[in-house]
């Protein structure tokens, strides 16, 4: 249900993905530095590393979230300060980000598509062998987390470049975080396809040089 890919395994969806993103973050949530004439939302950390999670149902893309390796460029890195705490980085901590889901359809048939999708990306984390994920948010959406059972600390307070502060949160992952999650909602089997055929594997992501 939720397909794992690169920018060059499938183009094509990609372009959905970048209309999706623009409707979300630009149409409804007003992100208004990131609108672009063409109707596709995609900023310079949308590169080959990136990870794309797309939640679809049908041929529509019902959910998305990007990882990234906190050893390629990440936007959280773009905003820390050096004078406080130390951002966590390494080839099994990876930034979470552009999280969102469909307005319009909050769920797929039995389950809520947040569901779906959080614990799809949780899943994802788990198959690559991440140990902390990094995000920028604000503070319901680290409540929220908190309540999916994600141990976070804020690493920092920042200023975007719209005026509105946000925080530099980090969670470790609970070893059970998954099996937790699957129980919570009854998903009793994998969501992931990874790959244009769905029938990759996840590859760990390697050191910078």
């Amino acid at each position: 249900m939720l397909r794992i890919i690169h920018e060059a395994d499938d183009p094509e969806l990609m372009e959905q993905v970048w209309f999706f993103r623009h409707q979300i973050f630009v149409q409804h949530l007003g992100w208004d530095e990131l609108r672009r004439e063409d109707g596709r939302e995609r900023d310079e950390y949308d590169t080959a590393d990136a990870i794309h999670a797309i939640l679809i149902h049908g041929r529509r893309i019902l959910g998305y979230s990007r990882l990234i390796p906190t050893t390629r460029p990440h936007f959280t890195s773009s905003l820390h300060r050096p004078l406080t705490a130390k951002l966590p980085m390494g080839s099994d901590i990876f930034e979470w980000s552009r999280c969102a889901t469909d307005l319009h359809q909050a769920s797929i048939g039995a389950y809520a598509t947040s569901d779906l999708l959080m614990t799809g990306v949780l899943e994802c984390l788990v198959q690559l062998s991440a140990r902390t994920i990094l995000f920028v948010t604000c503070s319901p959406l680290i409540d929220m987390m908190k309540r999916r059972g994600y141990p976070v600390q804020c690493l920092d307070i920042v200023s975007l470049g719209n005026g509105d502060r946000a925080e530099i949160a980090s969670s470790n992952l609970p070893h059970d975080l998954l099996a937790r999650h699957r129980q919570r909602y009854g998903i009793r089997r994998s969501l992931l396809g990874w790959g244009r055929d769905r029938t990759a594997f996840p590859q760990r992501p390697q050191a910078a040089a």
